[in-house]
């Protein structure tokens, strides 16, 4: 006799999975499929300020426990009732989206494949928290593409076209755990394992949905997600707004932050390291990195994620680009305590030891409760009378723990972000950096997010320990990196009108796709290509046009290639006082300590500002030059890999090869030069001796050019190796007066212990 329908055995919910991939996958268009009344979602108004809230219903008021218990479970019910109502509505939305005709391709896969990945994870039957907050932003995905117009713009494409390949993925991912060839045992053994597994992957689809279609925001302890600007045919505003009940909380702004400012600067002065300083470069484009970033973004809001993660790749590959994007998705949600930017662009920034006490700044300055602790730190501990000659590991310590574990609340996460590494000068330092970080756990979870070439000493720091994440950049699939620098370099020539004008009727042209297969996986290489092709001085049609043929010299070398094309044009058909000059440019470029302005290398070189403009003309797609009339802004480099092409052995019978102890002991010649010129007796200019520096009637001042030289010069000379040519100008420094004039210099800089620190070193040097 059969058994009562009641009785029988429910199908293993792996099973269900398994059924739903071979009743989906198989078809073009996906059958409906059962809903489950256990699902947790919401629904929206479409009120002028219609929301999706989860709003618990309050609890009476009970001494009885039972009551209490029946209560919460007649909530439970209601709302597994119409969250699984709200489940079916948005099946029904996205089947509507995949059997339209007109709309184009991507917005249909995305659809098919939403409704392929969320029966599956609603199948496992598990984490259904982590379910509800993917449906929320389903429900409100399917409004827009249920109602998406034909004719969207390119950047909404562009973003369903990067949320697609995340799915398409994770798709996979998810098909591979329902693999009906996997043994019963194999099943078993891993059934933990493939639980965490699929958590993540729900966090990483739920996160790529965010990034690509809304932007976040932090406001009164909620997290409000709004669709993005470009989805403009939505009739009615739909946010998702979330109360994380405390775990989200508003940065609070005090006065007291004024009194501790003298604090504070024991932790140095470091200005412009953070992730939001415009000359970092850009973030991701719209639509590109979204898997990246999902899966970053699942191991920032896992408390029992590593502390620490390393995300490694060879230069070029966009890892300042991606650390910036991640920094914003952080920033948006709440999450981002501190970041320093290292470049070796400018002295103070790629000093190991200003790295720590500027996080820490920063974290004091932003949370007042972190910056009271520090303050008693600060002055109770006579370790840290000087924090930023503090050992590496008693800095982390002092500076960042201890603080943060007496302020922050247990379920506070928190992401400190490290950009390039790799671009500090002492690497040993480096070392002691991350041992410091990765030998001491936080009791909170307080995390630190890194990003560097995968240099030696590096990687060995690294791989002394497993207990951290770590990604290498350059091994993400091909594809999917060409695919976003196909996105990257649409966006770019798009914005140079000769180019975009000659093809706008067949766009985008094939030699977009030319350039893409020429970059493979470096970003640079686009990126150089692209400020080539547009660069003010030559014709950008004409260069799109020759750099976009399969035949190009540049095809199948990269980016050095394309930086040997760029100087062997700027050097063509010169005189040699013209190649002279722009040597001379190039040894200050790769040499100087900070970025200096075109004011600084015409009175170092003892030129003018048109002679020095005329000699960077040609290399604007390689160095940042200033707008004319803009003298005083700095000239830079766009990457570091143009200094590593420039100082390489390999290039020692090219015009533009440089040398860097010689290109040290020019520019150490040029500073004693503009010191024995420009140094005289009150430099300074103070109306009074009877009156400090900082109450002088007038504020002091030193010429750029000078406060350059008085203050680099001893560095140079360091670097060029003391050479006997250098210790004879110092001789004559020395015993002259011109040595008093320095250090009245140095004190209107408010940097006198350049002096000691300068001649100590000096004096210490075997010769």
């Amino acid at each position: 006799m059969a058994p009562p329908e009641k009785q029988r055995r429910k199908p293993r919910k792996r099973d269900q999975a398994k059924k739903i991939f071979e009743d989906r996958l198989g078809s073009r268009t996906p059958s409906p499929s059962p809903s489950r009344t256990t699902v947790a979602g919401v629904s929206s108004t479409s009120s002028q300020a219609a929301r999706d809230v989860i709003t618990p219903s309050p609890l009476a008021k009970s001494t009885d426990r039972s009551e209490i218990q029946s209560h919460q479970e007649s909530t439970v019910h209601v709302e597994h009732q119409l969250l699984g109502k709200i489940y079916v509505g948005v099946k029904t939305t996205l089947r509507k989206v995949v059997e339209v005709s007109d709309v184009f391709s991507p917005l249909k896969s995305v659809a098919a494949g939403l409704l392929v990945i969320c029966d599956i994870v609603d199948a496992y039957g598990e984490n259904k928290q982590e379910f509800s907050e993917l449906l929320k932003r389903v429900d409100v995905l399917s409004k827009i593409m249920v109602s998406c117009p034909p004719d969207v713009s390119q950047e909404v494409k562009d973003r369903f076209d990067g949320l697609l390949r995340t799915l398409e993925k994770q798709q996979k991912i998810l098909q591979a755990k329902v693999d009906p060839t996997r043994s019963g045992v194999e099943r078993v053994m891993l059934a933990a394992q493939d639980k965490q597994e699929l958590l993540k992957l729900t966090q990483e689809i739920r996160f790529a949905i965010e990034i690509a279609m809304f932007d976040a925001i932090i406001e009164n302890k909620a997290q409000t997600l709004q669709i993005v600007s470009g989805v403009h045919w939505l009739k009615e505003q739909i946010n998702v707004i979330e109360d994380h009940n405390g775990t989200m909380r508003t940065i609070e702004r005090t006065v007291q932050s004024l009194k501790r400012f003298n604090t504070h600067q024991k932790l140095g002065t470091v200005k412009g390291a953070e992730y939001s300083n415009a000359k970092r470069g850009d973030e991701c484009i719209p639509g590109s990195r979204v898997s990246l970033l999902a899966m970053l973004l699942v191991w920032a809001t896992d408390p029992s994620s590593p502390h620490l993660f390393w995300l490694s790749g060879l230069a070029g590959t966009g890892k300042t680009t991606v650390s910036k994007s991640f920094c914003s998705q952080l920033n948006d949600r709440g999450l981002l305590g501190a970041t320093f930017f290292c470049t070796l662009k400018e002295a103070d920034k790629r000093d190991v030891y200003l790295i720590i006490p500027t996080l820490a700044r920063i974290l004091a300055e932003e949370r007042p409760a972190f910056g009271n602790v520090l303050e008693e730190i600060l002055e109770s501990d006579r370790s840290c009378r000087n924090p930023t000659e503090m050992k590496l590991k008693d800095q982390y310590l002092k500076l960042i723990l201890l603080p943060a574990e007496k302020t922050f609340a247990a379920d506070e996460l928190l992401v400190l972000g490290v950009d390039a590494l790799d671009e500090c000068d002492d690497q040993d330092a480096v070392r002691l950096f991350i041992a410091a970080i990765m030998s001491q756990k936080p009791r909170i979870p307080l995390k630190f997010f890194l990003t560097s070439r995968p240099e030696t000493s590096l990687r060995e720091s690294f791989e002394s320990s497993t207990h951290h994440g770590w990604l290498r950049l350059h091994d993400i699939e091909a594809d999917i990196v060409r695919a976003d620098i196909l996105l990257y370099l649409n966006d770019q020539f798009k914005c140079i009108s000769e180019v975009y004008d000659h093809y706008q009727a067949n766009w985008p042209p094939t030699e977009i796709q030319t350039f893409v297969n020429v970059s493979g996986t470096l970003f640079i290489v686009a990126a150089t290509m692209a400020a080539y092709i547009s660069t003010s001085s030559g014709n950008c049609l004409k260069r799109f046009q020759e750099l976009g043929q399969p035949s190009a010299n540049v095809q199948l070398s990269g980016i050095e290639a394309l930086y040997s094309r760029i100087l062997a044009e700027a050097f063509k058909d010169l005189e040699q006082e013209e190649t002279d000059m722009i040597c001379v440019c190039l040894s200050l470029l790769v040499t100087a300590q900070k970025p200096v302005s075109v004011n600084t290398y015409a009175k170092l070189h003892g030129t003018d500002t048109m002679a020095i403009r005329a000699a960077f003309k040609s290399l604007h797609s390689v160095v940042q030059v200033p707008d004319k009339g803009c003298d005083d802004a700095p000239i830079s480099i766009f990457h570091a890999s143009f200094v590593d092409y420039l100082t390489s052995e390999k290039l020692q019978d090219k015009k533009w090869s440089i040398n860097k102890c010689s290109a040290h002991h020019l520019v150490a010649e040029a500073c004693f030069k503009l010191m024995d010129s420009g140094l005289y007796f009150g430099i300074s200019k103070a109306e009074t001796s009877y009156q400090s520096n900082e109450n002088q009637p007038i504020p002091l001042q030193i010429e750029a050019a000078l406060a350059y030289a008085c203050t680099a010069w001893g560095d140079h000379v360091l670097y060029a190796g003391v050479t006997k040519p250098l210790q004879q100008e110092m001789q004559k420094f020395v015993v002259t007066k011109k040595v008093l004039y320095w250090l009245e210099a140095l004190s209107v800089l408010k940097n006198v212990s350049y002096a000691y620190n300068t001649l100590w070193q000096i004096s210490e040097v075997r010769i």
